[in-house]
């Protein structure tokens, strides 16, 4: 009989005499959950909340074109998996009493904590393959290239999970009553971190691939802070787990683990739609014109512009125009003028063009009016910077 099975035939310890045996059994200062933990709780619950209003405001706004672009959808589901995946760090690192619905102690480290965290991972991994597959291969992100590598995703994190579930609770997680505390196997707490690696690894590989795209929205450096933001939770949570196991018997360092989770992951959610939703609620019109043209002054267009035909917020591209051909090295007033002609819908949608449109010499320009702003001098060089 192992230690384990003797253990949950004792009765439960209490007060003093439990606190006395963790910190003979941990070789640590032991401070229990009093009441006090309740703080990492609220603050964390206070940046979920903020973002929580923060994607209201973008759903409410989804059809900003600047907002579209970056596809609403997988943002709410890279902030609701954040959401559970917190929400699982309560339990987890024991910043609530283990009591109650608490004790089911694999169902939340694996189906809540582990499995949404892997979800959050996966997203962001499937965001950085989408830019990749757009902005370096110029091929669009529709169809069997946006549906198998989210269904081989969600078979791989199924299969994980429901493999825990089968084997013996010892070997994934269980409730101690004697110690009124969940028990991590640590071979499956090690197993889990060098898996969460898996993900964020192919993101790094993507990020460096994304470094030097010509998106015409800092698309790149939007995934270089992703990266490094993520890297510092995931060095952070590697570090923690390996070196202290028994971290969730200090207060300081529960509480932190916990905040941090919540703070990191509502950044990322920010870093990623927070430009476009701040220029939508202080320079709506204006940016709007100016993102319009620059699409159009880079040769972007086609690679954002499916999402706008269908009234969609997928970012799918379909390029038919070589930008080498129409680029912002040659002469700007010619630029311009290939990139508008046969354009009659500058102030409403983006719709997908001929092919051979912005070929056609007898095609129209577009309204002057809509380049007001534009300040253009065919003896300088166009001003890309964009608000």
């Amino acid at each position: 009989m192992s230690d384990l099975e003797q253990l949950q035939k004792l009765p439960p310890l209490h007060g003093q005499e439990r606190i006395a045996a963790l910190e003979k059994l941990t070789g640590m200062t032991v401070q229990d959950n009093d009441g006090s933990d309740i703080a990492a709780i609220v603050v964390s619950c206070v940046f979920l909340g903020i973002t929580l209003v923060f994607m209201i405001y973008t759903w409410v706004n989804r059809n900003y074109r600047p907002i579209r672009a970056k596809s609403v959808k997988m943002c709410t589901m890279i902030y609701l998996s954040s959401v559970i995946w917190v929400v699982g760090d309560f339990q987890m690192n024991g910043v609530v009493r283990i009591e109650g619905v608490w004790k089911n102690c694999r169902a939340w480290v694996v189906w809540v904590r582990i499995l949404f965290s892997y979800i959050f991972s996966g997203l962001m991994m499937l965001r950085f393959l989408a830019l990749d597959r757009i902005f370096n291969r110029g091929k669009p992100y529709k169809g069997k290239a946006m549906y198998v590598p989210a269904i081989l995703l969600t078979i791989l994190l199924l299969t994980y999970c429901l493999t825990c579930q089968l084997v013996a609770n010892e070997s994934i997680s269980i409730y101690v009553d004697y110690f009124q505390i969940c028990n991590v196997n640590d071979t499956f707490r090690y197993a889990s971190i060098g898996l969460m690696w898996v993900p964020w690894t192919v993101s790094l590989v993507l990020a460096v691939r994304l470094r030097n795209i010509e998106g015409s929205f800092n698309e790149n450096y939007e995934t270089m802070a992703v990266m490094a933001l993520a890297y510092m939770l995931l060095i952070k949570t590697t570090v923690v787990q390996a070196a202290h196991p028994y971290f969730i018997f200090n207060r300081a360092f529960r509480q932190s683990e916990t905040i941090l989770d919540a703070i990191a992951a509502s950044m990322i959610v920010w870093i990623i739609l927070g430009h476009p939703v701040y220029q939508c609620m202080f320079h709506h019109k204006e940016y709007e014109k100016r993102w319009v043209n620059k699409l159009r002054f880079d040769g972007q267009v086609d690679k954002y512009v499916a999402g706008f035909k269908a009234g969609g917020d997928e970012i799918t591209p379909y390029s038919q125009i070589h930008e080498s051909e129409y680029n912002s090295k040659k002469d700007p007033l010619e630029t311009l003028r290939v990139l508008t002609q046969n354009d009659q819908t500058v102030t409403s949608d983006l719709v997908e063009r001929p092919e051979n449109a912005y070929r056609d010499p007898n095609a129209e320009f577009a309204p002057a009016e809509m380049f007001s702003d534009l300040s253009i001098d065919s003896e300088q060089q166009y001003d890309r910077r964009i608000i």
